[in-house]
Protein backbone atom coordinates (compact mmCIF):
# COMPACT_ATOMS: atom_id res chain seq x y z
CA UNK A 1 0.00 0.00 0.00
CA UNK A 2 1.35 3.15 -0.71
CA UNK A 3 1.27 5.70 1.91
CA UNK A 4 -0.20 9.60 1.15
CA UNK A 5 -0.62 12.17 3.89
CA UNK A 6 -3.14 11.68 6.53
CA UNK A 7 -6.36 13.73 6.36
CA UNK A 8 -7.39 15.81 9.49
CA UNK A 9 -11.05 16.65 10.80
CA UNK A 10 -12.12 17.67 13.68
CA UNK A 11 -14.81 15.64 15.71
CA UNK A 12 -18.63 16.81 14.07
CA UNK A 13 -16.82 17.76 10.94
CA UNK A 14 -18.08 16.21 7.57
CA UNK A 15 -15.68 14.48 5.02
CA UNK A 16 -16.57 14.48 2.09
CA UNK A 17 -15.64 12.35 -1.06
CA UNK A 18 -12.39 13.96 -3.02
CA UNK A 19 -11.30 15.78 0.08
CA UNK A 20 -7.72 14.69 0.21
CA UNK A 21 -7.69 11.65 -1.32
CA UNK A 22 -10.89 10.18 0.02
CA UNK A 23 -12.75 8.05 -2.96
CA UNK A 24 -15.85 6.22 -3.22
CA UNK A 25 -14.10 3.28 -2.29
CA UNK A 26 -13.05 4.28 1.44
CA UNK A 27 -16.69 5.92 1.71
CA UNK A 28 -18.63 2.46 0.91
CA UNK A 29 -15.62 0.56 3.30
CA UNK A 30 -16.39 2.56 6.09
CA UNK A 31 -19.92 2.68 5.45
CA UNK A 32 -19.64 -1.15 6.00
CA UNK A 33 -17.64 -0.73 9.19
CA UNK A 34 -19.50 1.61 10.85
CA UNK A 35 -22.86 -0.40 10.00
CA UNK A 36 -21.12 -3.27 11.67
CA UNK A 37 -20.33 -0.85 14.93
CA UNK A 38 -23.77 0.04 15.02
CA UNK A 39 -23.44 3.42 13.13
CA UNK A 40 -21.54 4.98 16.35
CA UNK A 41 -18.99 6.55 15.04
CA UNK A 42 -20.21 8.63 12.27
CA UNK A 43 -23.60 9.94 10.62
CA UNK A 44 -23.23 9.27 6.47
CA UNK A 45 -25.13 11.29 4.13
CA UNK A 46 -24.96 11.87 -0.10
CA UNK A 47 -21.44 11.95 -0.54
CA UNK A 48 -19.67 12.02 2.45
CA UNK A 49 -19.36 11.10 6.02
CA UNK A 50 -19.96 13.59 9.67
CA UNK A 51 -17.85 12.52 12.72
CA UNK A 52 -19.85 12.72 15.75
CA UNK A 53 -18.08 12.57 19.41
CA UNK A 54 -16.06 9.54 18.72
CA UNK A 55 -11.80 10.71 17.91
CA UNK A 56 -9.31 8.78 17.12
CA UNK A 57 -7.68 7.10 13.91
CA UNK A 58 -9.05 5.07 10.79
CA UNK A 59 -6.85 3.27 8.05
CA UNK A 60 -8.84 2.38 5.51
CA UNK A 61 -6.18 0.97 2.65
CA UNK A 62 -3.74 2.90 2.37
CA UNK A 63 -5.78 6.13 3.46
CA UNK A 64 -5.13 7.35 7.36
CA UNK A 65 -8.16 9.51 8.78
CA UNK A 66 -7.25 11.02 11.89
CA UNK A 67 -10.12 12.34 13.71
CA UNK A 68 -9.38 15.02 16.59
CA UNK A 69 -10.99 16.51 19.11
CA UNK A 70 -11.24 20.25 19.29
CA UNK A 71 -12.49 22.13 22.63
CA UNK A 72 -12.02 25.67 21.02
CA UNK A 73 -11.07 27.59 17.37
CA UNK A 74 -7.59 27.92 18.83
CA UNK A 75 -4.43 26.05 17.83
CA UNK A 76 -3.23 24.00 14.93
CA UNK A 77 -3.81 20.45 14.23
CA UNK A 78 -0.63 19.49 15.77
CA UNK A 79 -1.88 21.06 19.10
CA UNK A 80 -4.56 18.60 18.81
CA UNK A 81 -3.06 15.43 17.69
CA UNK A 82 -0.69 15.78 20.31
CA UNK A 83 -3.78 16.51 23.15
CA UNK A 84 -5.42 13.58 22.17
CA UNK A 85 -2.53 11.91 22.33
CA UNK A 86 -1.90 13.01 26.10
CA UNK A 87 -5.54 11.67 26.67
CA UNK A 88 -4.73 8.75 25.40
CA UNK A 89 -1.71 7.91 26.82
CA UNK A 90 -2.97 9.04 30.69
CA UNK A 91 -6.34 6.67 30.55
CA UNK A 92 -4.40 4.03 29.31
CA UNK A 93 -1.13 4.57 31.23
CA UNK A 94 0.83 4.47 28.11
CA UNK A 95 3.94 6.89 27.73
CA UNK A 96 5.11 9.51 25.87
CA UNK A 97 8.60 9.98 25.29
CA UNK A 98 11.03 12.41 23.67
CA UNK A 99 11.72 10.05 20.88
CA UNK A 100 7.86 9.42 20.65
CA UNK A 101 6.93 13.13 20.46
CA UNK A 102 9.68 12.91 17.58
CA UNK A 103 8.74 10.48 15.60
CA UNK A 104 4.73 11.92 16.23
CA UNK A 105 6.04 15.48 13.97
CA UNK A 106 7.36 13.83 11.31
CA UNK A 107 5.64 15.23 8.08
CA UNK A 108 3.02 12.23 7.74
CA UNK A 109 3.39 10.53 10.83
CA UNK A 110 -0.04 9.51 12.25
CA UNK A 111 -1.51 8.47 15.74
CA UNK A 112 -1.52 5.03 14.67
CA UNK A 113 2.25 4.64 14.23
CA UNK A 114 2.58 5.81 17.55
CA UNK A 115 0.54 2.54 18.43
CA UNK A 116 1.61 0.79 16.83
CA UNK A 117 5.43 1.94 17.16
CA UNK A 118 5.13 1.82 20.79
CA UNK A 119 3.48 -1.78 20.89
CA UNK A 120 6.25 -3.09 18.64
CA UNK A 121 8.81 -1.99 21.25
CA UNK A 122 7.08 -3.53 24.14
CA UNK A 123 7.03 -7.23 22.24
CA UNK A 124 10.78 -6.42 21.42
CA UNK A 125 11.24 -6.35 24.92
CA UNK A 126 9.31 -9.01 26.13
CA UNK A 127 11.44 -10.93 23.35
CA UNK A 128 14.39 -9.92 24.92
CA UNK A 129 13.75 -10.90 28.16
CA UNK A 130 12.18 -14.36 27.35
CA UNK A 131 8.70 -15.06 26.76
CA UNK A 132 6.78 -17.00 29.42
CA UNK A 133 5.68 -20.25 29.49
CA UNK A 134 2.32 -21.07 31.17
CA UNK A 135 0.34 -24.32 31.83
CA UNK A 136 -2.56 -24.64 30.20
CA UNK A 137 -4.56 -27.72 28.14
CA UNK A 138 -3.99 -29.12 24.75
CA UNK A 139 -5.87 -31.36 22.88
CA UNK A 140 -4.32 -34.03 20.26
CA UNK A 141 -4.17 -37.45 19.06
CA UNK A 142 -1.04 -39.08 20.23
CA UNK A 143 0.63 -42.44 20.66
CA UNK A 144 1.02 -42.65 24.42
CA UNK A 145 -1.84 -42.11 26.54
CA UNK A 146 -0.98 -39.21 28.56
CA UNK A 147 -4.12 -36.46 30.36
CA UNK A 148 -7.59 -37.79 30.22
CA UNK A 149 -9.07 -39.44 26.79
CA UNK A 150 -11.24 -37.23 24.62
CA UNK A 151 -13.98 -39.90 23.78
CA UNK A 152 -15.41 -37.59 20.87
CA UNK A 153 -12.27 -36.75 19.43
CA UNK A 154 -11.11 -40.63 20.03
CA UNK A 155 -13.93 -42.24 18.59
CA UNK A 156 -14.25 -39.37 15.41
CA UNK A 157 -10.33 -40.22 14.69
CA UNK A 158 -9.42 -43.49 16.59
CA UNK A 159 -11.70 -46.28 15.52
CA UNK A 160 -9.39 -48.25 13.39
CA UNK A 161 -6.40 -46.83 15.21
CA UNK A 162 -5.93 -48.95 18.07
CA UNK A 163 -2.31 -47.28 18.31
CA UNK A 164 -3.36 -43.73 19.17
CA UNK A 165 -5.27 -42.07 21.83
CA UNK A 166 -6.77 -38.83 21.19
CA UNK A 167 -6.27 -36.67 24.72
CA UNK A 168 -6.74 -33.95 26.68
CA UNK A 169 -3.50 -33.08 28.90
CA UNK A 170 -1.48 -30.14 30.37
CA UNK A 171 1.45 -28.83 28.70
CA UNK A 172 3.92 -25.75 29.78
CA UNK A 173 5.16 -24.29 26.73
CA UNK A 174 4.97 -20.74 25.17
CA UNK A 175 1.90 -21.48 23.02
CA UNK A 176 -1.10 -19.77 25.08
CA UNK A 177 -3.66 -17.25 24.89
CA UNK A 178 -1.51 -14.83 26.03
CA UNK A 179 0.78 -14.89 22.86
CA UNK A 180 -1.56 -15.83 20.82
CA UNK A 181 -3.27 -12.49 21.47
CA UNK A 182 0.73 -10.40 20.63
CA UNK A 183 1.07 -12.54 17.66
CA UNK A 184 -2.46 -11.95 16.16
CA UNK A 185 -1.91 -7.83 16.97
CA UNK A 186 1.53 -8.69 15.57
CA UNK A 187 0.69 -9.83 12.08
CA UNK A 188 -1.82 -6.87 11.88
CA UNK A 189 0.86 -4.56 12.14
CA UNK A 190 3.13 -6.10 9.53
CA UNK A 191 -0.07 -6.09 7.04
CA UNK A 192 -1.19 -2.83 8.00
CA UNK A 193 1.23 -0.24 9.19
CA UNK A 194 2.52 2.17 6.77
CA UNK A 195 5.74 3.04 8.18
CA UNK A 196 8.40 1.06 6.47
CA UNK A 197 10.45 0.64 9.93
CA UNK A 198 7.56 -0.24 12.20
CA UNK A 199 6.38 -2.75 9.15
CA UNK A 200 10.10 -4.35 9.39
CA UNK A 201 10.38 -4.32 12.85
CA UNK A 202 7.09 -6.27 13.38
CA UNK A 203 8.25 -8.63 10.50
CA UNK A 204 11.57 -9.58 12.86
CA UNK A 205 9.53 -10.63 15.53
CA UNK A 206 8.14 -13.41 13.58
CA UNK A 207 10.41 -15.72 14.69
CA UNK A 208 9.79 -15.27 18.26
CA UNK A 209 5.92 -17.03 17.61
CA UNK A 210 6.68 -19.47 15.37
CA UNK A 211 5.52 -21.95 17.98
CA UNK A 212 2.09 -19.55 18.93
CA UNK A 213 -0.97 -21.28 17.30
CA UNK A 214 -3.06 -18.17 17.32
CA UNK A 215 -6.11 -19.39 14.93
CA UNK A 216 -8.03 -20.54 18.79
CA UNK A 217 -7.84 -16.57 19.39
CA UNK A 218 -11.92 -15.89 19.11
CA UNK A 219 -13.50 -12.91 20.41
CA UNK A 220 -14.95 -15.22 23.35
CA UNK A 221 -11.36 -16.63 24.31
CA UNK A 222 -9.76 -12.45 24.99
CA UNK A 223 -12.06 -12.41 28.10
CA UNK A 224 -10.05 -15.24 29.38
CA UNK A 225 -6.68 -14.00 29.28
CA UNK A 226 -5.49 -12.99 31.98
CA UNK A 227 -1.76 -11.42 34.29
CA UNK A 228 -0.10 -13.30 37.14
CA UNK A 229 2.64 -12.10 38.55
CA UNK A 230 5.45 -13.82 36.01
CA UNK A 231 3.38 -12.21 33.17
CA UNK A 232 2.86 -8.62 34.75
CA UNK A 233 5.59 -7.54 32.53
CA UNK A 234 3.03 -7.67 30.01
CA UNK A 235 0.66 -5.71 30.76
CA UNK A 236 0.35 -3.07 28.52
CA UNK A 237 1.28 -4.55 25.20
CA UNK A 238 -1.48 -6.83 26.16
CA UNK A 239 -3.89 -3.82 26.33
CA UNK A 240 -2.49 -2.55 22.84
CA UNK A 241 -2.68 -5.79 21.73
CA UNK A 242 -6.73 -6.09 22.63
CA UNK A 243 -7.03 -2.66 20.83
CA UNK A 244 -5.59 -3.27 17.46
CA UNK A 245 -6.93 -7.07 17.48
CA UNK A 246 -10.55 -5.84 18.81
CA UNK A 247 -10.77 -2.86 16.24
CA UNK A 248 -9.39 -4.79 13.34
CA UNK A 249 -11.86 -5.10 10.11
CA UNK A 250 -9.97 -7.76 7.75
CA UNK A 251 -12.79 -8.08 5.41
CA UNK A 252 -16.21 -6.58 6.33
CA UNK A 253 -19.07 -8.22 4.17
CA UNK A 254 -17.45 -8.78 1.09
CA UNK A 255 -14.95 -5.36 1.20
CA UNK A 256 -11.34 -6.01 0.00
CA UNK A 257 -9.93 -3.09 1.48
CA UNK A 258 -8.35 -3.74 5.01
CA UNK A 259 -9.91 -1.07 7.55
CA UNK A 260 -8.42 -0.84 11.13
CA UNK A 261 -10.01 1.87 13.09
CA UNK A 262 -8.93 2.83 16.82
CA UNK A 263 -11.40 5.14 18.00
CA UNK A 264 -13.24 6.75 20.92
CA UNK A 265 -16.16 8.49 22.44
CA UNK A 266 -14.25 11.92 23.81
CA UNK A 267 -16.88 12.39 26.08
CA UNK A 268 -15.78 9.51 27.93
CA UNK A 269 -12.19 10.36 27.54
CA UNK A 270 -12.81 14.09 29.12
CA UNK A 271 -14.23 12.41 31.75
CA UNK A 272 -11.67 9.65 32.75
CA UNK A 273 -8.89 12.01 32.56
CA UNK A 274 -10.18 14.74 34.66
CA UNK A 275 -10.89 11.76 37.29
CA UNK A 276 -7.30 10.92 36.78
CA UNK A 277 -5.78 14.39 37.42
CA UNK A 278 -8.02 14.97 39.94
CA UNK A 279 -7.17 11.71 42.05
CA UNK A 280 -3.40 12.55 41.32
CA UNK A 281 -4.16 16.59 42.73
CA UNK A 282 -5.60 14.88 45.41
CA UNK A 283 -2.36 12.83 46.71
CA UNK A 284 -1.79 15.89 48.23
CA UNK A 285 -4.63 16.08 50.84
CA UNK A 286 -5.38 13.03 52.23
CA UNK A 287 -8.65 13.73 53.90
CA UNK A 288 -9.59 14.03 50.25
CA UNK A 289 -11.31 11.06 48.47
CA UNK A 290 -12.06 10.79 44.73
CA UNK A 291 -14.31 8.55 43.34
CA UNK A 292 -15.56 7.52 39.83
CA UNK A 293 -19.26 6.07 38.76
CA UNK A 294 -20.32 6.15 41.91
CA UNK A 295 -24.11 4.24 41.62
CA UNK A 296 -27.07 5.15 43.49
CA UNK A 297 -30.22 3.65 43.66
CA UNK A 298 -32.75 5.99 41.25
CA UNK A 299 -36.08 4.03 40.39
CA UNK A 300 -37.11 0.64 40.59
CA UNK A 301 -33.87 -1.59 39.12
CA UNK A 302 -32.23 1.66 37.31
CA UNK A 303 -29.51 3.43 39.01
CA UNK A 304 -27.74 7.19 38.68
CA UNK A 305 -23.83 7.25 38.24
CA UNK A 306 -22.23 10.66 38.44
CA UNK A 307 -19.21 10.98 36.84
CA UNK A 308 -16.70 12.25 39.70
CA UNK A 309 -17.97 12.23 43.71
CA UNK A 310 -15.25 14.35 46.18
CA UNK A 311 -15.70 13.30 49.70
CA UNK A 312 -14.02 13.96 53.22
CA UNK A 313 -14.77 10.86 55.06
CA UNK A 314 -19.40 10.32 54.89
CA UNK A 315 -19.45 14.11 53.96
CA UNK A 316 -20.13 13.97 49.75
CA UNK A 317 -18.60 17.61 49.69
CA UNK A 318 -18.89 17.61 45.56
CA UNK A 319 -20.49 16.05 43.06
CA UNK A 320 -18.72 16.81 39.32
CA UNK A 321 -20.15 16.07 35.74
CA UNK A 322 -17.49 16.37 32.96
CA UNK A 323 -19.10 18.27 29.75
CA UNK A 324 -16.61 18.18 26.74
CA UNK A 325 -18.59 20.66 24.68
CA UNK A 326 -19.10 24.26 24.81
CA UNK A 327 -22.39 25.59 26.44
CA UNK A 328 -24.67 27.77 24.46
CA UNK A 329 -24.56 31.51 25.22
CA UNK A 330 -22.51 30.26 28.75
CA UNK A 331 -25.23 29.19 30.66
CA UNK A 332 -25.94 25.11 30.99
CA UNK A 333 -29.07 23.16 29.36
CA UNK A 334 -32.27 21.88 31.50
CA UNK A 335 -31.06 19.01 30.60
CA UNK A 336 -28.03 19.03 32.73
CA UNK A 337 -29.36 21.18 35.28
CA UNK A 338 -31.83 18.82 36.40
CA UNK A 339 -29.33 15.62 35.91
CA UNK A 340 -27.66 17.74 38.53
CA UNK A 341 -30.46 18.36 40.72
CA UNK A 342 -31.16 14.71 41.36
CA UNK A 343 -27.33 13.92 41.96
CA UNK A 344 -27.52 16.52 44.46
CA UNK A 345 -30.90 14.85 46.28
CA UNK A 346 -29.72 11.57 46.36
CA UNK A 347 -26.05 12.25 47.33
CA UNK A 348 -27.24 14.50 49.95
CA UNK A 349 -24.74 17.44 48.53
CA UNK A 350 -25.18 20.46 48.69
CA UNK A 351 -23.34 21.85 45.41
CA UNK A 352 -22.72 20.42 41.91
CA UNK A 353 -20.45 21.32 39.34
CA UNK A 354 -20.83 21.33 35.66
CA UNK A 355 -17.35 20.90 34.29
CA UNK A 356 -16.33 21.75 30.72
CA UNK A 357 -13.16 22.49 29.02
CA UNK A 358 -11.96 26.19 28.72
CA UNK A 359 -12.56 28.45 26.07
CA UNK A 360 -12.14 31.91 25.03
CA UNK A 361 -14.96 33.70 26.47
CA UNK A 362 -15.59 30.99 29.43
CA UNK A 363 -16.95 32.31 32.56
CA UNK A 364 -17.98 30.26 35.70
CA UNK A 365 -21.32 30.95 36.88
CA UNK A 366 -23.02 29.53 40.25
CA UNK A 367 -26.65 29.33 40.98
CA UNK A 368 -29.40 28.01 43.55
CA UNK A 369 -32.15 25.58 43.05
CA UNK A 370 -35.51 26.52 44.58
CA UNK A 371 -36.86 25.11 47.67
CA UNK A 372 -40.10 23.72 48.04
CA UNK A 373 -42.47 23.90 50.65
CA UNK A 374 -43.40 20.77 50.77
CA UNK A 375 -40.03 18.96 51.46
CA UNK A 376 -37.66 19.48 54.21
CA UNK A 377 -35.40 22.37 53.69
CA UNK A 378 -31.80 20.97 51.13
CA UNK A 379 -30.40 24.66 50.50
CA UNK A 380 -28.40 23.10 47.22
CA UNK A 381 -27.30 24.71 44.14
CA UNK A 382 -25.19 24.00 40.94
CA UNK A 383 -22.12 25.67 39.40
CA UNK A 384 -20.60 25.98 36.25
CA UNK A 385 -16.95 25.64 35.96
CA UNK A 386 -14.31 25.11 33.63
CA UNK A 387 -11.00 23.13 33.32
CA UNK A 388 -7.57 24.34 31.61
CA UNK A 389 -6.49 20.76 30.56
CA UNK A 390 -4.30 22.11 27.70
CA UNK A 391 -0.99 23.94 27.19
CA UNK A 392 -1.89 26.61 24.64
CA UNK A 393 1.27 26.23 23.08
CA UNK A 394 2.14 22.16 22.74
CA UNK A 395 -1.28 20.74 23.32
CA UNK A 396 0.26 18.63 26.03
CA UNK A 397 -2.26 17.80 29.40
CA UNK A 398 -1.60 20.03 32.42
CA UNK A 399 -1.33 17.26 34.48
CA UNK A 400 -2.09 19.75 37.70
CA UNK A 401 -4.80 21.24 36.17
CA UNK A 402 -7.58 19.99 38.40
CA UNK A 403 -5.18 21.32 41.54
CA UNK A 404 -6.83 24.24 42.27
CA UNK A 405 -9.98 23.11 42.53
CA UNK A 406 -9.35 20.53 45.20
CA UNK A 407 -7.57 23.65 46.92
CA UNK A 408 -10.78 25.51 46.82
CA UNK A 409 -12.86 22.45 48.13
CA UNK A 410 -10.52 21.98 50.79
CA UNK A 411 -10.50 25.39 51.85
CA UNK A 412 -14.78 25.12 51.83
CA UNK A 413 -14.83 27.78 49.17
CA UNK A 414 -17.74 26.06 47.13
CA UNK A 415 -17.74 28.28 44.21
CA UNK A 416 -15.14 26.13 41.87
CA UNK A 417 -13.14 27.19 39.22
CA UNK A 418 -10.68 25.57 37.62
CA UNK A 419 -8.90 28.99 35.95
Amino acid sequence: MKRTDPIRVYEFEKLAIGDGGFQKAHFDRLLAWNEANGFKYFTAGHKGIRFNQHVGVIQVGGLVIEVLPKADNQGKEEKWQQALLDMLAIVHDLPLTATTDSHLHKRNSTILDFFFGLYVEDVYGLVRRGLVKQYHQRQSNQRTWKGRLYWPGHLRENLIRKDRFHVVHQTYDQDHLLHALLKRALTIVSDTALDPVIQNRAQDLDWAFDEVDDSRLTKAALPRIRLGRKTASYSRAMRLACMIVQDHAPDLKGGHVPLLGLMFDMNKLFERVVLKLMRRSALAYPDLNVSGQDSRKFWEDKTIRPDIVIRRGNEVLQIIDTKWKVPKKGTPGDDDLKQMYVYNLQFGTAQSTLLYPVTEDASPLSGSYMEWDWMDPHRHGCNMAYIDLFDPLTGKVRLDACTALLTELRTHNITLRSR
